[in-house]
């Protein structure tokens, strides 16, 4: 029972943050325009994922049997910082104070050329680089999840959200006016 508690912990205050989050989203008062989403839509649905995925991590928490699979991705990352947590690696893992900063040379690179580039173009890359620096190696689902991890972000950022995303420039610029044409977005 101390193991199933130890691994709902973390989901548990989690799901707490949310509802207290929650709670202030409520006072986010808003007009929205004629057929479309306000602003306090996005703050309140994001909590109630959040809510929803801490409420099944408690269910499978408590209720599988494994215990490696039982406590999920937060759970399982807790154990990994605290070195708990043995994996085998099919590549010799690079040191962690390398991939810290691999991480943040990719994101000052990312700030730095987004708009050079466009927002399609630097999120792919920049998506495809966090990839690599975690230790994935298989190129072609690298460049499927990066391709297609920008091209969700544009979609919901110019489709749902309505937030202006930078082109680029050159080639670059004429390539986001082809997808954004694609997309139906104007």
């Amino acid at each position: 029972m101390t193991r199933q508690l130890a691994r709902a912990a973390p989901y548990a205050l989690l799901l707490a943050v949310a509802g207290v989050l929650y709670y202030f989203a409520l006072g986010i008062d808003t007009s929205a325009a004629a057929g479309r989403i306000g602003p306090d839509f996005w703050p309140r649905a994001v909590l109630v994922l959040l809510a929803v995925v801490c409420v099944y991590e408690l269910a499978k928490s408590f209720l599988a049997v494994d215990a490696r699979s039982a406590g999920g991705m937060l759970y399982n990352y807790l154990l990994d910082v605290w070195g708990a947590a043995d994996h085998a690696k099919s590549v010799a893992p690079l040191p962690r104070i390398l991939r810290v900063a691999l991480g943040v040379s990719a994101t000052l690179a990312y700030v730095l050329l987004v708009d050079v580039l466009g927002f399609f173009v630097a999120t792919a890359a920049y998506l495809a680089a966090f990839i690599v620096v975690g230790g994935y190696r298989r190129w072609g689902v690298i460049a499927v999840c990066a391709l297609g991890g920008s091209l969700a972000l544009v979609v919901v950022f110019m489709k749902i959200v309505y937030v202006s995303l930078p082109l680029g420039a050159g080639p670059f610029r004429a390539l986001s006016i082809s997808l954004l044409l694609l997309l139906g977005v104007r």
